[in-house]
């Protein structure tokens, strides 16, 4: 976190903490892959094809493979911001950090703001469908029923207690976790594209405009694919920790949004010819696990089951992820005295965030099971998940602004007209875009309630933004 522009209170009864006495995490203890594996982690890669890929097939059709290759261009103007700040200002405060710097303290309160909720949406959000998929699944194999709220309550002890444990643990156990589904889904993509053209099934047609039925909604297809790239920035978070992070943070960025965005071009090309290119809106997604179809027509019982086991594993990796990466943005808002300072206390072994850590496990615990009741595992999984991203989408539109301003202001002599301003720019207009459509039309209830739960947020922000802002200073 730079010290010289973080926005700490101050008045007569508190006095302002210098740099050797704030609480730190322990530097250079990750490496390059640390960081890409905490960032492939969060997008959890494979629930979110097998998830999102199901409405999108009602809009798309067999375009899917398309909306994913047109998002993952405008996941990389975004993933350029995230890059240039952390070659600059590797920070725990990641997007809080980067909008202080670049636009002010006052705007970095608000994102700050904005930046917490999408973290504590995001904890329940990756517990509640693997749980109630638990269920299911342990009811299917081996007829145990137990509600899906106990697994929720199991998972995210064993969440808490590896990130507990450490960073390095934490992310050994996530590469583990991606390696393994990799693994089943590349297994299964090979068996799919063998036998599919053996049969001579094997198209270009899913790449193209003519893929998208008459009735369809190309623009709506591919904010579900930008919203799956959601979390390649969760890299930016382990500034503090990485080993040279001017160098490997940026790599880290640009190298999880290469590596995922290969992975899912790919698996939505095998499930659009898997399925059947002429089967995608009426019978794709109208499927509540399409991948078990496919899984069933090409490789039986045993690469289904290994399916299922992915889906869930992916989102326990996930869960890992967000809480260690939402963990370090909470230290570092509570080390600067935006948040209680309990909230920054480190655990003197593992040198954890142990704080953040404890408070986020907690809120996940309450607002998931608590929501997966009042409307259902499925329902309260739709909820959250189009919050944090609306939420998230609102975070890119500060770093793209932030972004051109500190270069300009402050890096006069680095700024690149394309790096630092046509890039940018461009990027905040199709972020702005998305946002706009996601708003104007999110879905049936309760999904409708979103725009407005977002809006009295924001403004709850910009109030306690009114009322802190004389006593936010930028110490000397």
């Amino acid at each position: 976190m730079s010290e010289t522009a973080s926005p700490l209170p101050a008045d007569e009864d508190n006095v302002v903490m210098t740099a050797s006495d704030l609480p730190t995490l322990k530097h250079g203890t990750l490496d390059l892959r640390h960081a890409i594996v905490i960032s492939v982690a969060v997008m959890s890669p494979a629930a979110s094809i097998f998830f999102n890929s199901v409405p999108q097939a009602g809009l798309v059709g067999a375009a899917i493979p398309l909306c994913y290759l047109i998002g993952f261009v405008l996941a990389l103007l975004v993933a350029n911001q995230y890059s240039e700040f952390s070659r600059e200002l590797p920070s725990s405060g990641s997007a809080y950090t980067f909008v202080t710097e670049g636009i002010g303290p006052g705007w970095g309160l608000l994102t700050a703001w904005i930046g917490i909720m999408a973290v504590l949406v995001g904890v329940p959000y990756s517990f509640v469908l693997m749980s109630a998929n638990i269920q299911t699944l342990m009811q299917r194999w081996f007829g145990l029923n137990l509600h899906w709220s106990f697994w929720f309550v199991a998972a995210i002890g064993i969440v808490f207690a590896i990130s507990y444990a450490g960073i390095r643990r934490s992310m050994s156990v996530d590469l583990t976790l991606l390696i393994f589904e990799t693994i089943i889904c590349l297994i299964l993509a090979l068996i799919v594209l063998f036998r599919v053209g053996e049969q001579g099934g094997l198209t270009a047609a899913p790449f193209t405009l003519a893929a998208v039925p008459a009735n369809g909604d190309l623009t709506a297809g591919i904010i579900f694919s930008v919203l799956s790239f959601i979390g390649f920035e969760t890299a930016a978070t382990l500034g503090e920790e990485t080993r040279n992070p001017h160098r490997n943070i940026p790599r880290a960025v640009y190298g999880s949004m290469l590596v995922v965005g290969i992975f899912y071009v790919l698996m939505a090309y095998v499930a659009t010819v898997g399925y059947g290119i002429d089967h995608m809106v009426n019978g794709y997604a109208q499927d509540t696990a399409p991948f078990d179809t496919i899984g069933r027509r090409f490789g039986g019982g045993p690469l289904t089951a290994f399916i299922d086991i992915v889906g869930i594993l992916s989102f326990f990796s996930a869960a890992i992820a967000i809480i260690n990466g939402g963990a370090r943005i909470i230290f570092a808002v509570g080390r600067d005295g935006l948040l209680p300072r309990w909230l920054a206390w480190t655990h003197p072994v593992h040198h954890t965030p142990v704080g953040a850590i404890l408070a986020l496990s907690l809120v996940g615990l309450v607002a998931g099971i608590g929501l997966g009741i009042f409307l259902s595992p499925i329902a309260a999984f739709a909820f959250l998940g189009t919050f944090d991203a609306m939420l998230i989408l609102l975070l890119y539109l500060l770093v793209n602004i932030a972004c051109i301003r500190f270069f300009w202001r402050k890096r006069r002599s680095q700024f690149h007209w394309l790096r630092h301003g046509l890039v940018p720019a461009l990027s905040l207009l199709m972020v702005a875009l998305i946002l706009v459509a996601a708003l104007a039309s999110p879905g049936d209830a309760p999904l409708n309630f979103i725009p407005y739960v977002l809006a009295v947020w924001v403004v709850l922000g910009l109030v306690v933004l009114l009322i802190v802002r004389k006593r936010l200073v930028v110490p000397v």
